[in-house]
């Protein structure tokens, strides 16, 4: 018989993957629809935008939903340990990939020292930041204790 969730994960990983997760993904989604002077001005001030970066703006928040919707639905769905650390390694490249085109854009501007950074840059590193720190601790193990053992679903 498979574990539930809350018999193997933490509430804390589960609240964070399968509730926090999706949400951040859906408003950064939202922005990068609805609002992409916003997105542009986080790490590239004053950049004017145009259709091609709506596209793929427009690309990135289809991303952002798909990630969403996989944290929000399949990581409910499953018990199997090794789909969730699957999961939580897909995410982990992208955010590996924000901070290097982060550190790029900044680089660029001359900008790497955090004494030069606004309001824009500090939310989009902490939001990021945390998410990666999260997605680390649990594909170290960090509070899994002994059920960190796959547990397929029936």
């Amino acid at each position: 018989m498979a574990k539930s969730p809350s018999t193997w994960c933490p509430a804390f990983y589960r609240i964070f993957f399968t509730w926090l997760d999706p949400i951040i993904c859906v408003w950064g989604a939202y922005m990068d629809f609805f609002d992409p002077t916003l997105v542009l001005s986080s790490h590239i001030p004053d950049l004017p935008h145009d259709i091609g970066h709506a596209m793929i703006l427009r690309q990135r928040g289809g991303g952002m939903l798909n990630f969403g919707f996989i944290s929000a639905v399949l990581l409910r769905y499953t018990t199997d340990t090794t789909i969730w650390r699957i999961v939580q390694f897909a995410c982990l490249i992208v955010d590996f990939t924000y901070f290097w085109g982060a550190f790029g854009a900044l680089s660029a501007q001359g900008r790497l020292a955090a004494a030069t950074w606004r309001a824009e840059d500090w939310g989009a590193v902490a939001i990021t930041g945390t998410a990666t720190l999260v997605r680390v601790l649990f594909l170290m193990g960090v509070g899994l204790g002994s059920g960190k053992k796959a547990v397929k679903r029936s």
